[in-house]
């Protein structure tokens, strides 16, 4: 609940700001945009088992990046914006394993660091708002698409490379939320926009944990939780104004 009324928030506080702007509601501010844009984020697979599991299993940064184009209508200051997008999303582990005697003692600890690699197309929806100042407000939901996944883990005795996709779905939803600003370049129609994309999945995953295994084995988790994928980062795109006029 403090999660959405905080986004709430942020919400209103952006969409206020960007109504107080004038002038901007002409047909002569409409304007169509095609993007050729990039983006690199720090990129999270979120599980309350994996967080639950102590040192065997943490967390550890993570960097996906992912590329493609856009296309975005004003209407005055609002409008809608639609991008399809190619790259990959990196869950990050770290942790360590104690090897145990069949009386419980502890012969050993290896330590680890492992990542699961999802291929990923994107396909965000958004809501758009602009202000005369340069700076802009989106927010809307985000298709994805699981194309692969591949497990890499690294330590002493402990190195594997695995193909998991059977395990993730194929398809998740999430929620996008950005904000940045537009350099014109010059009296033309090409400008850069520069800001930053968060993004949270709330649909199910599913997948592996930090050791690889299934995290929908009864064996290892007695209840079964969602995986959530979580990403912020930078994005930058070249634009160019379709109906530019000199």
């Amino acid at each position: 609940m403090k999660k959405v009324t905080l986004i709430s928030i942020l919400v209103f506080s952006c969409t206020g700001l960007f109504s107080q702007e004038k002038g901007v509601g002409s047909a002569s501010h409409n304007s169509f945009e095609l993007q050729g844009k990039g983006s690199i984020n720090s990129t999270w697979l979120l599980n309350n088992n994996i967080s639950d599991a102590g040192d065997e299993q943490n967390y550890a940064n993570a960097w996906g990046f992912n590329y493609g184009l856009g296309f975005n209508a004003y209407f005055g200051k609002t409008g809608v914006g639609l991008d399809v997008l190619m790259g990959n999303h990196i869950g990050g582990y770290t942790g360590t394993v104690e090897n145990k005697d069949t009386a419980g003692l502890i012969l050993n600890k290896e330590h680890y660091r492992s990542n699961v690699n999802l291929s990923v197309i994107q396909i965000p929806l958004m809501f758009k708002l602009r202000a005369t100042f340069g700076g802009y407000f989106e927010v809307g939901p985000q298709f994805n698409m699981v194309s692969s996944a591949k497990y890499h883990r690294t330590g002493s005795g402990l190195n594997a490379d695995t193909t998991v996709t059977s395990y993730y779905s194929n398809t998740y939803f999430s929620a996008l939320l950005g904000l940045g600003y537009k350099f014109k370049l010059g009296g033309g129609p090409l400008s850069i926009d520069a800001g930053l994309r968060f993004n949270y999945g709330f649909t199910d995953l599913k997948g592996v944990d930090a050791l690889g295994r299934d995290l929908s084995n009864a064996f290892f988790y007695k209840k079964t939780v969602a995986t959530n994928a979580a990403a912020g980062g930078v994005v930058v795109a070249l634009t160019y104004q379709l109906n530019h006029k000199k």
